[in-house]
């Protein structure tokens, strides 16, 4: 009969550090209190696991004072850059972004540069690659720091690789390629995933605690896109084809969409398919941001034309939310500019859900970065996906693996 080994004071020790930083990495801050709340660990426990994490140089400890408290100023506890940094790249459809991050979510600095519409893979990939370097030496980040990166891009990614489902979306991009390029590069693992699901993560890591329940993130730009998040975990779906809101029928008896179905969606509330329905008039209403000018200065056919859309889209989303049953519907990308006259026609669709509570609606705070600070978030909160400098494996002489901080 195998004897069953138990675990050592050590090896329970450093597990216990392990939960702590790993708090840390979903929360990006906490109070000591908060800690001991989500690991279930005692408070002195937590005040000596936080003590060995700082003498380690892994975290540090701010004070600030809270307005409706007296006394003492709070004090949070965040991973420092020594514990990793992480690459975000989001790859639009008229920009490349790169943006570098420590594990206390701080943004070090960050790079936009913008393309034409159909920008070429071989041009983007230099450009991202370009980019990170310059980030990294602005951030005066070290290579043996980076943990890992993450990739936002147009299109749906394939659950089980790279591979972009859509490449149409963007011609010439493949996924695997630029991935790969950055993982040999600085090597480190790297992940592809869709622009809305880092959207989606995006806005429900910013909400912390704050906004429990699920929460819907519709991107808006020149198609149409949605991320499903459960707490902080996004939903991809078997394949990776989750939350393509675009491609569901708003008009039985539309126009054919190049999809191959008819009356989808993104063809009345996308903004390629406003331009399209606008550019039968005399307007000469030509990209998004005209398209939003031409709205705040109030001409009739287009904000008859963003109307129709954001109806369809609203009717879209109703029934979304009753197979879902969400909290909140986070509204982004280029169109998110629109506004109320975009979110209260949505706003009224929503209401003639005959079940449970009002779903918020808001507009994304996070505008066009949205998808950058998702891509980080993935790195920072899904850690088994990435290096972690906070934690090394060795092994001791039972050949059993224990985890050291």
């Amino acid at each position: 009969m195998k004897r069953m080994v138990q675990p050592t004071s050590g090896a329970i020790r450093a597990a216990n550090r392990v939960r702590v930083v790993d708090v840390l990495r979903h929360a990006g801050s906490a109070t000591r209190a908060e800690l001991a709340e989500q690991t279930g660990l005692s408070r002195a426990t937590i005040s000596s696991l936080v003590g060995d994490l700082a003498q380690r140089g892994l975290v540090s400890e701010r004070r600030s004072r809270s307005e409706h408290r007296q006394g003492r100023p709070t004090a949070t506890v965040a991973l420092n850059r020594s514990a990793g940094v992480a690459i975000a790249v989001d790859v639009g459809v008229r920009h490349v972004a790169v943006a570098v991050g420590d594990l206390s979510r701080t943004v070090l600095t960050e790079r936009w540069t913008t393309l034409p519409r159909g920008h070429g893979a071989a041009k983007g990939i230099e450009i991202v690659v370009r980019s990170i370097e310059e980030t990294l030496s602005q951030a005066a980040v070290e290579p043996e720091q980076l943990i890992g990166a993450a990739i936002s891009i147009a299109a749906p990614v394939a659950t089980d690789s790279e591979r972009l489902l859509v490449p149409g979306v963007l011609p010439g991009w493949n996924g695997s390629e630029l991935a790969g390029r950055v993982a040999q590069q600085w090597n480190i693992p790297v992940v592809m995933e869709n622009d809305a699901n880092l959207g989606a993560l995006a806005e429900a890591v910013s909400r912390g605690h704050s906004d429990d329940g699920d929460l819907l993130y519709v991107k808006v730009a020149s198609r149409v896109g949605l991320g499903v998040a459960f707490g902080s975990q996004v939903h991809r779906g078997r394949d990776g084809y989750a939350g393509e809101l675009g491609h569901v029928t708003a008009e039985p008896d539309g126009e054919r969409c190049w999809c191959g179905r008819r009356g989808c969606l993104e063809l009345y509330a996308g903004g390629d398919g406003m331009l399209r329905r606008l550019g039968r008039t005399t307007l000469g209403v030509n990209s998004i941001a005209h398209l939003v000018e031409q709205a705040r200065a109030g001409h009739q056919e287009v904000l008859r034309v963003i109307s129709d859309g954001a109806k369809a889209m609203g009717r879209a989303l109703a029934n979304v939310a009753l197979v879902i049953n969400p909290t909140t519907i986070v509204l982004g990308g280029e169109l998110a500019a629109l506004g109320a006259l975009l979110a209260d026609p949505i706003r009224a669709e929503l209401t003639t859900i005959p079940f449970g509570r009002p779903i918020k609606v808001c507009v994304s705070e996070l505008g066009g970065r949205a998808s950058l600070v998702g891509a980080l978030a993935v790195v920072l909160t899904e850690s088994s996906r990435f290096v972690d400098r906070s934690q090394t494996l060795s092994s001791n002489r039972s050949g059993t693996s224990q985890v050291r901080l």
